[in-house]
């Protein structure tokens, strides 16, 4: 028994599925363009043109994996690389990588000893097809919620915030492959998602067995400050994409409409709407670009309460980093909130429901001595999500297929 596993780039929550596999000794191989050496890397560090281009690639590399059989496409995936470097890349590129993944696999899932093969959205066709005439089974990955859902989603959205669009809109679908992602589903055996969120997002469209695989966090990392924040503005942390999608309207919305006197609201990330919104921001609301890990510990560390207004997610790393930070939380049910969250770490909010976010900031903003104690218990809630759990939830889910 043994699951043929691929990835179009290497993360890290593929890098934990895959590990998954080869901890309980069923991977046959982990399908990947580039998994690079310590000698590659240390090659790009040496050079002064390379060097933004390792700091990238270091994290494609999991040492727990550096034995685990591979079948690599090492010289497409450096010319992709290089014509990022040289500013020519687009989508495009993303789909070859996906395209190359689903050739190799395809090829690859006729190995005898193989029961299963384990892929992702939009790269997961080819050896599902070639899988499902073999007789093998189809595990399907999907890290966010289901391409129709956002769809729909989407069209509403555009509708309602045309007003803060960027200019040339949401952004392109010229690479979509909404039919490709239709029949990855139809041929699915199984289907992991990291939250029930996701789960509801299939179940309109598509009746297919789902099974929960929580993401995990590293809390040697993500850990609180060792000391006590100063007296100063109680301080509300947004990070992630300043766009439409993650909600950042009814945020700032809400945010004026609160109205805090002793309250600031941090937005880190990179700004995906129109350039006035930046321009008119309040006093009391600042923007920081897109930033390193390091930097991004230190925001959190800064914070009181994180807020994650998002109206389409998987799942939301930050949400969980946040929280192994010590932050309580306030977060949309379009996101992994409702499996994490309770009245002792935070509050889950309607997507888009303007009035529970005014009332969620005046109530934190309202009663402070609360935090302590939810500092506390968001720390403990985190230290229970770890990427163990998550391999053991795959591992789990994956056996009858096996």
């Amino acid at each position: 028994m043994s699951i043929l596993f691929g990835h179009p780039t290497g993360n890290p929550n593929s890098h934990h599925a895959a590990l998954a596999h080869f901890e309980a000794s069923r991977l046959e191989a982990f399908c990947v363009p580039w998994f690079p050496g310590k000698l590659a890397l240390a090659c790009l560090r040496a050079f002064p043109p390379t060097r933004a281009m390792a700091a990238r690639l270091e994290r494609r590399r999991f040492q727990p994996l550096a034995d685990a059989p591979k079948v690599q496409g090492r010289i497409g995936e450096i010319k992709r690389l290089a014509t990022r470097a040289l500013g020519k890349g687009d989508e495009r590129l993303s789909y070859e990588a996906n395209d190359w993944l689903m050739r190799t696999m395809a090829r690859e899932c006729r190995r005898p000893a193989l029961t299963a093969v384990h892929s992702y959205e939009d790269c997961s066709l080819c050896q599902f097809e070639e899988a499902q005439r073999l007789d093998k089974s189809c595990i399907y990955d999907m890290p966010i919620g289901y391409y129709p859902a956002w769809q729909e989603t989407e069209r509403a959205l555009a509708q309602q915030f045309t007003d803060w669009l960027p200019r040339g809109g949401l952004g392109s679908h010229k690479f979509a492959r909404p039919e490709q992602k239709r029949k990855e589903m139809e041929l699915a055996d199984l289907v992991l998602v990291p939250s029930t969120f996701v789960q509801k997002t299939i179940a309109r469209f598509a009746d297919k067995q789902c099974a929960l695989a929580q993401y995990g966090v590293d809390t040697a990392f993500w850990q609180p400050p060792s000391d006590v924040k100063k007296d100063r503005p109680l301080r509300f942390l947004y990070a992630g994409q300043i766009s439409i999608r993650k909600g950042i309207p009814v945020l700032l919305e809400a945010w004026k409409r609160a109205d805090l006197k002793d309250a600031e609201l941090h937005l880190v990330g990179t700004w995906l709407l129109a350039d006035r919104i930046r321009c008119a921001l309040p006093r009391n609301v600042h923007w920081f670009g897109a930033c390193s890990r390091q930097e991004l510990l230190g925001h959190y560390q800064s914070a009181d309460v994180f807020v994650f207004p998002s109206f389409f997610e998987g799942f939301g790393l930050v949400l969980l980093e946040a929280m192994a930070c010590g932050l309580p939380a306030l977060a949309s049910d379009a996101t992994a909130a409702p499996d994490l969250l309770d009245d002792s770490t935070g509050r889950v909010l309607g997507a888009g429901d303007i009035d529970q976010w005014v009332e969620a900031f005046r109530d934190f903003a309202g009663h402070r001595h609360r935090l302590p104690a939810m500092i506390k218990t968001a720390r403990e809630k985190a230290c229970q999500c770890t990427w163990k759990r998550y391999r053991e939830s795959v591992s789990t889910a994956v056996e009858p297929f096996c």
